[in-house]
């Protein structure tokens, strides 16, 4: 089974052979997990697209780039037959995903997932218009907890990425909405994109801990930036670790491509677990194969 995740300014996709769908093990390593990565479509008044860092197995494209979907459909070297389960945020991914397929012979043998192939209890106003990737994550962390032998209580989650989501999961497992807010890509190109002299940097010139004060522009960004996403993120754990019965001592899970920006300034317990998402669509294929 192949697994996918996209968002609004990438995906991630792995293959999990059927019997690895039940096993205790870490499948999802950064040599079995294939990233697309492009920049949100935001008018950045014609300034130069920034040079971004690329992991291993990671091409950076054009949202409408079909050899870039193309590229990633080749990497699994599978028959047509292999079923791929898909998580979507973004549409125009998902239909250039698809044109991908059909191209490579994987007709009729995709499940997108919706609401109600969840078995998590949502308490939320609207449960349909809740992203699908926040409940997959928001799954996988409370199982997670479940898997290193934790003490049943609640949950906060984090996916640092386009968005950065911090949803809170109840000792019950039930998801009950959360808060979210810009993440690190996104703000460094609104800026660029609402400013006249400010430049569009990439996520790397972003440091754990930046500078300061910030002696020039690109280090007067770099921390403005990190003191949102940081403080924003810590400001939201402390209130919901305000709110619980269990006060400090409500677990938190960070996830995403900026979690490790995150991670050490999150007051513990808080763990970085990556691909929670693909965890999630992996606990869901067991309900599929």
């Amino acid at each position: 089974m192949i697994l996918v995740d996209i968002g609004n300014s990438g995906l991630r996709a792995t293959q999990v052979a059927d019997q690895n769908l039940f096993a205790d093990q870490n499948l999802f390593t950064e040599q079995n997990v294939y990233r697309l990565s492009w920049s949100a479509a935001l008018s950045t008044h014609r300034k130069p697209t920034p040079e971004q860092e690329s992991a291993p197995n990671q091409l950076w494209c054009e949202l409408r780039d079909h050899r870039a979907f193309d590229w990633l459909v080749s990497q699994f070297n599978t028959s047509s037959s292999e079923s791929w389960l898909i998580s979507c945020v973004q549409r125009t991914a998902l239909e250039e995903l698809n044109r991908s397929l059909v191209k490579h012979g994987f007709r009729d043998m995709t499940k997108v997932v919706v609401h109600s192939d969840l078995p998590m209890k949502l308490d939320v106003d609207e449960p349909a218009k809740t992203g699908i990737d926040r409940l997959l994550a928001a799954w996988a962390a409370y199982d997670y907890t479940r898997e290193q032998n934790q003490p049943n209580g609640p949950v906060i989650v984090i996916q640092a990425g386009t968005a950065v989501t911090v949803d809170f999961v109840n000792s019950e497992g039930v998801f009950c909405g959360g808060a979210i807010m810009p993440g690190l890509g996104l703000s460094l190109q609104l800026l660029a994109a609402g400013t006249d002299q400010l430049p569009w940097l990439g996520n790397h010139f972003v440091a754990i801990l930046p500078e300061l004060p910030g002696k020039n522009t690109v280090q007067a960004i770099s921390a403005g930036v990190n003191a949102a996403l940081v403080g924003g993120a810590s400001h939201l754990v402390q209130r919901y670790r305000n709110q619980s019965p269990n006060g400090p001592n409500v677990k938190v899970i960070v996830t995403g491509g900026d979690g490790s920006l995150l991670l050490p300034h999150v007051v513990k317990p808080a763990t970085f677990v990556e691909h929670l998402v693909l965890r999630g669509l992996c606990m869901l294929g067991r309900k599929f194969c």
